[in-house]
C-alpha cells in the first residue's frame, strides 16, 4: 500500500473533533495509516479520554492495557514500550507479498505533552510526509484537550458562582432567623442540601447562644451523628473522615460511612460544631468528601457563626430588655411605697432618704403618725432585687400600715403577725430585716423591735449606744419570736437607722465604709439638723466609693427629740 500524505491531510481536514467524541481516534488512525502507507495499526489515548482504535488487528483488552502501561513510562518524544508484546499483537506472519512486520510506535505530541500513541506495522514509507500528518493529527487532539479545559474551567467558574450564590442565599436566610431552634434547623437543612448529604448534626457549645447553664445544645437532621456528652472542645481544624480510622474518638460511633466536620467559631471563641455525613451521588452511592466540600462547608460554617452570634446578641438584648422592664416595674412599686415627704409630728424631728442601686432594690422606710400623739417609724431591707423584692416590700409596707395604729402598744405582737403572714403566703421565700420603733413625746420613750436589722445608733451626751437585733429577720420562720426594747431619750439625742448599703459600701480597694466611719460622722455632726446630717451621710458614702458601682440600696433615717 502506497503512502498518501495529501489524502491523509484531506481526511483529517474533514474531521469534526467535537462530533467524533470518544471515537476520535478511529478516523485519526485511518488518516495516519493512509499517510504511512500501512494497513494495520493501533492508536491509544495517553489521557484515556478516547477509546482505543485498531485497524487490521484484534488486540485483547489485556494487551491494550499492557501497551498503555509501558508507553506511559516513556518521554514526550521517545516512546517506551514492550517490544515482545507489540510483536505479539501484530503477529509475525505478514500477508503474502508484503515485507516482514517491523512494529514501531510513534508518539503524537504537542510541545512536551504526549497526547496519544500510534503503533504501525512498519516504518512509514514517507517519513517526512508522515511527520506532517502526525503533527496534523496531534493538533486535532490538542484542540480537543483545550476545548475540554475550557469547558472544565467554565464549569468550575459556574460552580463557584453557584457556590457563592448559595452561600449568600443561605446567609440571608439564616440571618433573618433569631430563634435558636429555628436557626439550628435552618443551618442543618441548608448544609445538608448544599453537600447533598444524608444527615447532619449541629452542636452549640456552652458560651454560645444556647448556654442556659452548661448544657450542650444538639440538633440533628436525619440520624444523630454526635452524642452531647461525647463532644470535645473543637481545635479549629476541619475533619475529613472518608475512612473510619480517620475519625476522632468523639465521632467514632457516628452511624455513617463518611463524615465531614467543621468547627464554628466567632472571633476565636468556639461556638459549636457542624457535622454532615454520606455525600450521595446520582447513582445512589456515597462519594468521598473532597476539597470543594471542605471549602463550601467551611464558608457555610462562617455564615452559621455569624447567625449564631446574632442569635446570642438578640437573646441578650431580649433578656436585657426584660430585665430593664422588670427593674422599671419594681422601681415604680418602690416609688409608690417610699414617702415623697415625711409628715410633721410634734416632739421629734425626722429626716430620711433612700438611694437605690440598679434603679431598684429592697429597702424602704416610713413614718406613721398615731392618733394619740405618738409616732412610729421604720427601716426595712428585703433580701434580693427586682420585682420579687419589690412585691415583698409592698407586702411588709401594707402589713405595717394596717396593723401599726392598733398594734403600736405591742410591737412584738405586731411584728409576729407580719412575720406569720410573710412565712405563710410569700411565694418568693425571701426574708426581711426590720427596725420598727414607736416614740412617745410625753415621756420621750422609744420602744423598738430590731428583727435581724443592722443595729440602730443612739448618740447622746453620754456617748454612743448601739440598738442591737433582738431576733431573726421576718419571713424566715413562722414561729419566730422577737424582743421589744425600751429606752428614754433627751432633747438633742440622735437616733439613726440605716441599711447595710451604708456600712457595706466599698471603694476601689474593696474596703467597706464601716461602722467606725459612720459613728465618727454621727458624733461630729450631732448638732446638725436631721435633714442636713442625712445628706452628709449620703455625701460621705458617695465620696468614699468614688464612683465604684454599689450593689445594695442605701437608706438612712435620722430622728432627734425636741
Amino acid at each position: 500500500m502506497r503512502a498518501d500524505v495529501p489524502g491523509a491531510h484531506a481526511l483529517l481536514a474533514t474531521l469534526d473533533p467535537a462530533s467524533a467524541g470518544t471515537a476520535l481516534l478511529e478516523p485519526i488512525l485511518e488518516a495516519l495509516l493512509k499517510g504511512a502507507g500501512g494497513a494495520r495499526g493501533l492508536a491509544l489515548d495517553a489521557g484515556a479520554r478516547c477509546h482505543p482504535a485498531a485497524r487490521g488487528l484484534d488486540p485483547l483488552p489485556s494487551e491494550l492495557a499492557g501497551l498503555a502501561a509501558s508507553l506511559a513510562r516513556g518521554s514526550a518524544h521517545v516512546a517506551s514500550y514492550d517490544q515482545e508484546l507489540l510483536v505479539r499483537v501484530f503477529g509475525t506472519d505478514p500477508p503474502e507479498g508484503e515485507p516482514p512486520f517491523d512494529p514501531r510506535v510513534v508518539p503524537l505530541t504537542v510541545g512536551d505533552e504526549t497526547l496519544a500513541w500510534v503503533a504501525l506495522e512498519r516504518s512509514p514509507a514517507d517519513p517526512v510526509g508522515f511527520a506532517s500528518v502526525a503533527a496534523h493529527a496531534a493538533s486535532l487532539l490538542a484542540w480537543v484537550r483545550m476545548s475540554e479545559k475550557v469547558r472544565e474551567a467554565d464549569f468550575e467558574l459556574k460552580y463557584r458562582v453557584w457556590e457563592l450564590e448559595s452561600i449568600y442565599d443561605v446567609g440571608l436566610s439564616i440571618a433573618r432567623t433569631l430563634d435558636l431552634e429555628s436557626l439550628a434547623d435552618e443551618i442543618l437543612m441548608k448544609s445538608v442540601s448544599l453537600l447533598n448529604a444524608r444527615s447532619g448534626t449541629l452542636v452549640v457549645r456552652p458560651g454560645g447562644p444556647a448556654d442556659g447553664g452548661n448544657a450542650v445544645f444538639v440538633r440533628s437532621f436525619g440520624t444523630p451523628l454526635v452524642e452531647p456528652g461525647s463532644v470535645e472542645e473543637p481545635d479549629g481544624a476541619v475533619l475529613v473522615c472518608n475512612r473510619r480510622e480517620d475519625r476522632p474518638a468523639s465521632l467514632a460511633g457516628a452511624p455513617a460511612e463518611k463524615l465531614l466536620a467543621v468547627p464554628i467559631s466567632s472571633e476565636g471563641r468556639p461556638l459549636g460544631l457542624l457535622v454532615v455525613a454520606d455525600k450521595e451521588n446520582r447513582q445512589g452511592g456515597i462519594d468521598d468528601f473532597g476539597p470543594a466540600d471542605v471549602r463550601i462547608l467551611s464558608l457555610f460554617g462562617n455564615q452559621a457563626a455569624i447567625a449564631l452570634e446574632n442569635a446570642r446578641l438578640h437573646r441578650e438584648a431580649v433578656e436585657k430588655e426584660k430585665m430593664e422592664r422588670e427593674i422599671e416595674i419594681a422601681a415604680s412599686i418602690q416609688r409608690a411605697i417610699l414617702p415623697t415627704t415625711l409628715p410633721a409630728v410634734s416632739g421629734i424631728l425626722i429626716a430620711a432618704g433612700n438611694r437605690p442601686t440598679r434603679q431598684v432594690g429592697g429597702d424602704f422606710y416610713d413614718v406613721y403618725p398615731l392618733p394619740d400623739g405618738r409616732v412610729a417609724f421604720c427601716v426595712a431591707d428585703v433580701a434580693g432585687k427586682g420585682i420579687p423584692a419589690a412585691l415583698l416590700v409592698s407586702t411588709v409596707h401594707a402589713c405595717i400600715h394596717l396593723l401599726v395604729e392598733a398594734g403600736a402598744s405591742d410591737l412584738t405582737a405586731l411584728v409576729a403577725r407580719t412575720n406569720r403572714h410573710l412565712a405563710r403566703f410569700s411565694s418568693t421565700r425571701k426574708f426581711v430585716t426590720l427596725f420598727l420603733a414607736v416614740y412617745d413625746p410625753s415621756d420621750r420613750s422609744l420602744r423598738y423591735v430590731n428583727a435581724g436589722h443592722n443595729p440602730g445608733i443612739r448618740i447622746s451626751a453620754a456617748g454612743t449606744e448601739l440598738l442591737p437585733s433582738g431576733g431573726v429577720p421576718i419571713g424566715m420562720f413562722e414561729s419566730a419570736t422577737q424582743t421589744e426594747s425600751r429606752l428614754f431619750l433627751s432633747p438633742g439625742d440622735l437616733v439613726v437607722l440605716y441599711s447595710d448599703g451604708i456600712t457595706e459600701a466599698v471603694d476601689a480597694k474593696d474596703e467597706e465604709f464601716g461602722m467606725e466611719r459612720l459613728t465618727r460622722l454621727l458624733e461630729s455632726g450631732r448638732a446638725l439638723p436631721p435633714n442636713v446630717l442625712k445628706d452628709r451621710i449620703f455625701a460621705a458614702v458617695e465620696g468614699f466609693t468614688r464612683g465604684v458601682p454599689q450593689y445594695d440600696d442605701q437608706t438612712v433615717l435620722v430622728a432627734r427629740p425636741t
